[in-house]
């Protein structure tokens, strides 16, 4: 449906500021972060690249602890030692990250 109508209203300045923050945060526009919010729709904040950067680490090791119950499965000792030992070298190495 085609947008045809506009909203006016008065807000203070510390207002402006706060829902401009809050919109960018949403990487949505001034105009559809103020329509979800009146109309109690969904509104996601866009992820940091440090979430990214989280999000396709924890991906990996999902990948990776699928893979050592894979092998578990077939009895592959020797690959699920690998895989188990790879597995937490990666989570050893991001948590010294965290470290500093």
């Amino acid at each position: 449906m085609k947008k045809t109508q506009t909203l006016k209203f008065r807000i203070t300045p510390l207002e402006d500021k706060i829902i401009r923050m809050k919109a960018e945060n949403s990487g949505l526009s001034l105009s559809e972060f103020l329509r979800r919010t009146a109309l109690d729709l969904e509104i996601k904040n866009k992820l940091t690249e440090d979430e990214i950067i989280c999000y396709k680490n924890l991906s990996k090791y999902s990948d990776n602890f699928r893979r050592i119950s894979n092998l578990f499965k077939q009895g592959n000792v020797t690959g699920m030692k690998c895989e188990t030992m790879e597995t937490s070298r990666l989570i050893r190495e991001h948590l010294e990250k965290l470290k500093k």
